[in-house]
């Protein structure tokens, strides 16, 4: 399926250039100047073009010239579930639907998923992603590659299974060996050069199934590499009292008592926090995703508890995330943003509690902060890898024109994405993919998911009749 990446030295002119920098500058009739991967120069057209004699030139007018977006939660090994966890409750969606999908997952599925997921995402201006943990990750690294997107990949890790709610056996693992897949990932990923579009960091994939052993263990071990703990946590209603029952502590109590809570500390979902454990994530810098779509999706309750607006109030990084194609249901990062942007206006009568521009940060320089990455991607600067989008403005959707940020947030979605560059190389030019040839990639994800379904014996039935 690989066509191979187009290597390029270019000059991107005459667009409108949101740096989503320290001051967050908007440089009209703007140009990006990129040599080897990395951001040389940014400022007016004119300027720009008289001192770069770049290989190639792309002429960005009439669109926004944007930093790529970042999902900040992303599972990318559940692309082929898409469809199987639609208007069910979130256990029966965990235990009865995903559990037994990943069961029957192969190596050759989580690739050609992977493939299908990161084209989607590529599609809608998506250049990196972080997945909270998954099984056969060296697939979706291959994936990875040949699409050129850039993430933060993790191993499941979990040791506990309730009875109420048992983990299928074939996913449950000792402590050592969950432990001991989570470090051989991040010893084999984590290399951190400036060229590397792909990292690892540590999971802990749910907070009822994960022991205190296993959770000390894997913050002694990102703490020794340098690398974040992806967490999810807080999530939905009930969570706090049942981890109360079995530990004595709500959830985010609990990783406090074991000595979790520091800036790689990357907690998800995260709605169901009171204003004391906001505090503690103040003063402790964790970081935290909003998956808002997952949430309305799926029923959580993440938005009704008004605990979002808060936390950024408090100035605490958080990022968005679309969660995955089964859970969110989509990966288009502009409607994710739109949702972060208006689910809090209506929850809590204030149209000024959350807005377009906040969205816009967390999708791209909070992202990047949250994922320990603000040092190389999430803005256009000079010395920062070349992750930019280029957005096109000439639908119907943005005119009239009065503001080209709130028109990409409230009117108009990731389909108006032309162009992606990740690393300084063309991977989608004017809507066609460049890594790698989409038809093909979309009838192996069919044929995939079929057949994996099959295995399962995951049914999915409309409810009208059908002739």
């Amino acid at each position: 399926m690989r066509r191979g990446l187009s290597v390029v030295d270019l000059l991107i002119r005459h667009g409108t250039v949101v740096t989503l920098d320290s001051t967050k500058r908007i440089i009209q009739d703007g140009a990006v100047s990129v040599e080897d991967g990395e951001i040389i120069d940014v400022g007016k057209s004119d300027e720009l073009s008289r001192k770069s004699p770049a290989d190639t030139r792309i002429d960005a007018s009439g669109m926004l010239v944007l930093p790529g977006f970042i999902d900040g939660h992303h599972h990318s090994t559940q692309y082929l579930s898409k469809g199987i966890g639609d208007d069910v409750q979130i256990l029966d969606w965990l235990y009865k639907r995903v559990y037994p999908y990943e069961v029957h997952l192969t190596p050759s599925d989580a690739y050609v998923g992977a493939l299908g997921d990161f084209v989607e995402m590529v599609k809608s201006g998506t250049t990196c992603f972080a997945d909270p943990g998954g099984y056969h990750m060296d697939r979706v690294v291959e994936a990875m590659d040949e699409v050129g997107v850039r993430g933060v990949i993790s191993r499941s890790t979990r040791d506990l299974s309730g009875k109420s709610t048992p983990v299928p056996s074939e996913l449950m693992e000792s402590t050592e060996d969950a432990v001991r897949y989570g470090e051989e990932l991040v010893k084999k990923y984590n290399k951190k050069s400036r060229s590397e579009r792909v990292r690892a960091c540590f999971s802990l994939r749910y907070v009822y199934n994960v022991s205190d052993e296993l959770a000390s263990r894997i913050k002694e071990l990102a703490d020794k590499y340098g690398v974040a703990i992806h967490a999810q946590l807080a999530a939905v209603k009930g969570e706090n009292e049942e981890v109360q029952r079995m530990w004595g502590v709500r959830s985010l109590g609990r990783y406090q008592r074991l000595g979790l809570l520091a800036p790689n500390l990357y907690l998800v979902h995260m709605g169901w926090v009171n204003d004391q454990e906001i505090e503690l994530l103040k003063k402790h810098d964790v970081k935290v995703c909003h998956c808002p779509s997952a949430s309305m999706h799926g029923a959580y309750g993440n938005i009704s508890t008004l605990a979002f607006p808060k936390m950024v109030a408090k100035g605490i990084t958080v990022s968005l995330g679309s969660d995955s194609a089964t859970a969110g249901r989509f990966l288009d990062m502009v409607r994710v943003m739109y949702l972060a942007a208006c689910s809090h206006k209506d929850a809590y009568a204030d149209p000024q509690v959350m807005d377009a521009y906040k969205a816009l940060e967390m999708a791209t320089r909070e992202g990047a902060r949250a994922l320990l990455w603000d040092d190389q991607i999430g803005s256009i600067e000079v010395g920062k890898r070349a992750d930019v989008i280029l957005v096109d403005m000439k639908g119907q959707e943005w005119w009239p024109m009065r503001d080209p940020i709130t028109n990409l947030v409230y009117s108009a979605d990731g389909s108006s994405v032309r162009t992606v560059i990740i690393d300084g190389k063309l991977v989608m030019f004017d809507r066609k993919m460049v890594s790698v040839a989409e038809e093909k990639v979309r009838e192996a994800v069919i044929k995939s998911s079929d057949e994996l379904m099959d295995r399962a014996g995951i049914e999915v039935h409309s409810r009208w009749p059908v002739e």
